[in-house]
């Protein structure tokens, strides 16, 4: 494992923490990275979570972290361990108080192997790790925070999830195909292609990849696609925004607009404006 960074920044209001390692070579097809992290809030931070094709684990050793509901910014749920499915559209996080953990941020398919489970009823929510795993996620709380040392911790981590994934029923092969497709393709494979390649009619395809997956093979491309343009502008790695959408794969400028409007809520300039020094997107 490599040896992880520590970033540190400090300011009245505000103090954080960041500890980054490397998963197993093993997992890292399922895998991308472990965040440990910590701060101190005296006044609430809201960030804007965008959908992606990876989604996280949180175990947390503070406070609750607030989920607010997508699409409805007036109901909210306080979790402390939890576990997302895909989202098709952006949730807003709020901050506050003492908190800390770790973040593993999986791929879905990864997400969907660890959990054992499909991620159909995941779509778009956050879920207790103890209502998923009773016992065991207090079990993993407790000897993550108890452990010595974040490499321990990764080491751990290292061991949990790969006994999991290792013992997780697949989905069938039809589905891993029509995910490794969309993945390799950046997004741009087309829906009939998938069908011709499964041999199943399209309303069984994507009947099944939604029940795994939690999105639509047509919307799980179109969040590829999203995550990619979204990965650049956050790098400022365009020469303008008509070059990025074409190059992400999008038909025009507008058709882009209407997809960032459609998973984001703003305008990638808007989008752009709220890029904070903790990495994420702050929300009104």
């Amino acid at each position: 494992m490599s040896r992880p960074l520590t970033v540190f920044e400090d300011h009245e209001f505000h103090k954080w923490g960041m500890v980054t390692g490397v998963p197993g070579v093993s997992l890292r097809a399922h895998v991308r990275r472990y965040v440990g992290w910590w701060e101190h809030r005296t006044t609430p931070l809201y960030r804007r979570e965008l959908p992606s094709a990876e989604v996280p684990l949180i175990i947390s050793f503070g406070a609750p972290v607030r989920l607010f509901e997508v699409g409805a910014r007036a109901r909210s749920t306080a979790l402390g361990s939890f576990a997302t499915g895909a989202y098709d559209s952006h949730v807003v996080v709020e901050a506050n108080g003492s908190q800390g953990g770790v973040q593993i941020d999986f791929t879905i398919l990864g997400m969907r192997l660890f959990l054992g489970r499909p991620l159909a009823d995941l779509t778009n929510r956050g879920v207790s790790l103890e209502d998923i795993f009773g016992s065991d996620g207090r079990r993993l709380t407790m000897e993550l925070h108890d452990a010595p040392t974040w490499e321990a911790r990764f080491d751990l981590l290292d061991r949990e999830i790969g006994s999991r994934i290792a013992a997780a029923t697949r989905p069938s092969s039809e589905v891993l195909c029509t995910w490794k497709r969309i993945v390799d393709s950046g997004g741009l494979v087309t829906i009939r292609s998938l069908v011709e390649e499964t041999g199943w009619s399209q309303k069984h395809l994507i009947g099944e990849f939604r029940e795994h997956i939690g999105l639509a093979p047509k919307m799980f491309a179109r969040v590829m696609r999203f995550g990619q343009a979204v990965n650049r502008l956050r790098r400022r790695d365009h020469a303008s925004l008509t070059e990025l959408a074409l190059d992400c794969g999008y038909y025009d400028q507008s058709h882009f607009d209407r997809d960032f409007r459609a998973f984001a809520g703003v305008t990638p300039t808007e989008l752009l404006s709220t890029l904070g020094s903790h990495g994420g997107f702050s929300s009104e």
